[in-house]
C-alpha cells in the first residue's frame, strides 16, 4: 500500500516537472514536516547516543564477574544431619553473577541510579564539541593540495583524540562536579592513545568509502536521479536497485563489525586504563588487565597496548557487544519505518491540498516545489 502511494507521489512530482508546474505547498504542510522531522531526529538521537554509544562503552570496560565464594561458618556441631551431603558443606560454591550491561534494562538502571534520567546523556557536551571540532579540523584539511577528505577526517580525529579520551571517562566513571573541560587528560597521554585512534578512524573511512563506491559502479543512482526517472522504474529494475542496495548495506554491516567494532573496543579499553586511580568506575573494571599494564612509577607505559586491549575483551563480552549493536540497529529500522510511513501519508495529505501554479504566476501562499 505505502509503496504504491509512494510511487503515486513520484509520478505526479514527475508530471509536474514535465509540464514546468511548481507544486504549492500550504504553510501547515510545511510545518507538519518539520516537526515530523524534528521528532525523529531527537528519537533516532537518543537512542543512537544512549543505547548506541552509552552503554556499548560500558560494556566494552567492564571486567567479567569474579565468582563470589560462599563456604559454610565454622561449628562445632558434630550432628551427622548437619553434614549429610559433604560435597555442599566442605566446598566453596561459587556463583557467578551477571555482568552489569548484560541488558539494556540494567545498565539504564545502573545509569538512573548514579545520576537520574540524565545520567543517559552523560558526556554529551564533550561528544558534540568533539564532533565539531573534528569537523573544523577536517574541514581545514580539507583546503590543503592533494590532501583528500578521508585523509582529514582521520588526521583531524587523532588530532582530537584528548577529547574522545575525556568523553570516555566521563561516560564510565562515578559523576563529578567538573565540567568536562577540567576532565580532559594530559597531554601526555596524547601518545598513546594516537594510534589506535588512527586506526579506528581509517577502519570508519573504509567501512564507509568501499560500499559507497560499490554502489556508484553498480549504477544504483543512475536511475534515481530525477523524480521523472523513480517514476518510470519497473518492477524489475526496483527489484534490482533493491537487491543491490540489500547487498552493499549488508557489506557495510559485516564491515563495521570486523573493522569497526574490534578497533573502538581496543581504543575504549586503551582510553579507560589511562583513567586517573582517584576516579571511580560505574562497572567493575580491572585497572590491571591481568597484570598487562605496568605502572609508570616501575617504568611502565601505564596503559594497556592496543593488541591485549583487544585480546582481553571475552568472547562472552564480544557476543553480548554484537548483540547490543544489532538491538540498537532493529530499533533504528523500526523507528525508520514508522517515521517513512507517517512521512508519506504526510506527503499524500499535503500533496491533496496543494496546487499547481504555472511558471510565472506569482505565489500566494506556501512553499513552491519544482
Amino acid at each position: 500500500m505505502s509503496s504504491a502511494m509512494a510511487h503515486n507521489l513520484m509520478r505526479r512530482g514527475a508530471e509536474a516537472t514535465i509540464y514546468n508546474e511548481k507544486l504549492q505547498l500550504p504553510t501547515w504542510g510545511i510545518v507538519l514536516f518539520s516537526f515530523t522531522a524534528v521528532v525523529y531526529l531527537v528519537v533516532s538521537g537518543v537512542i543512537e547516543y544512549t543505547l548506541g554509544r552509552v552503554v556499548p562503552t560500558l560494556l566494552m570496560i567492564e571486567s567479567p564477574p569474579e565468582s563470589i565464594v560462599f563456604e559454610p561458618l565454622a561449628t562445632d556441631d558434630t550432628d551427622d544431619t548437619l553434614n549429610k551431603n559433604p560435597d555442599t558443606s566442605t566446598e566453596a560454591q561459587a556463583v557467578k553473577p551477571k555482568p552489569t550491561t548484560a541488558s539494556f534494562r540494567a545498565t539504564l538502571k545502573l545509569l538512573s541510579q548514579k545520576g537520574g534520567f540524565r545520567a543517559r546523556f552523560r558526556g554529551l557536551s564533550v561528544f558534540l564539541v568533539n564532533r565539531i571540532a573534528i569537523s573544523w579540523v577536517a574541514q581545514f584539511i580539507s583546503f590543503l593540495p592533494f590532501v583528500p577528505r578521508s585523509a582529514g577526517t582521520v588526521v583531524a580525529a587523532v588530532l582530537c583524540a584528548q577529547l574522545s579520551v575525556a568523553w570516555t571517562h566521563i561516560v564510565i566513571s562515578e559523576p563529578s562536579p567538573k565540567m568536562w573541560f577540567r576532565r580532559l587528560p594530559s597531554t601526555k597521554t596524547w601518545s598513546k592513545v594516537a594510534a589506535p585512534t588512527a586506526v579506528l578512524a581509517i577502519a570508519e573511512q573504509v567501512t564507509v568509502l568501499i560500499p559507497v563506491y560499490l554502489g556508484m559502479m553498480s549504477g544504483i543512482g543512475d536511475k534515481l536521479q530525477t523524480p521523472d526517472q523513480m517514476a518510470n522504474i519497473d518492477g524489475r529494475q526496483a527489484w534490482i536497485i533493491t537487491l543491490k542496495g540489500v547487498g552493499i548495506g549488508a557489506l557495510a554491516l559485516v564491515l563495521g563489525f570486523l573493522l569497526v567494532v574490534p578497533a573502538d573496543v581496543s581504543l575504549t579499553r586503551v582510553q579507560a586504563s589511562l583513567l586517573a586511580d582517584s576516579e571511580e568506575t560505574i562497572v567493575p573494571f580491572d585497572r590491571s588487565f591481568n597484570g598487562k599494564v605496568i605502572p609508570e612509577i616501575v617504568g611502565g607505559t601505564g596503559a594497556i597496548g592496543m593488541l591485549d586491549a583487544w585480546k582481553s575483551f571475552d568472547w562472552a563480552a564480544r557476543v553480548r557487544l554484537v548483540k547490543a549493536y544489532f538491538k540498537v540497529f532493529l530499533m533504528q529500522l523500526a523507528i525508520a519505518s514508522v517515521f517513512i510511513v507517517i512521512a508519506v501519508l504526510e506527503v499524500a495529505l499535503v500533496l491533496g491540498k496543494s496546487k499547481k501554479v504555472a511558471d510565472g504566476e506569482p505565489d500566494s501562499m506556501g512553499l513552491d516545489l519544482m
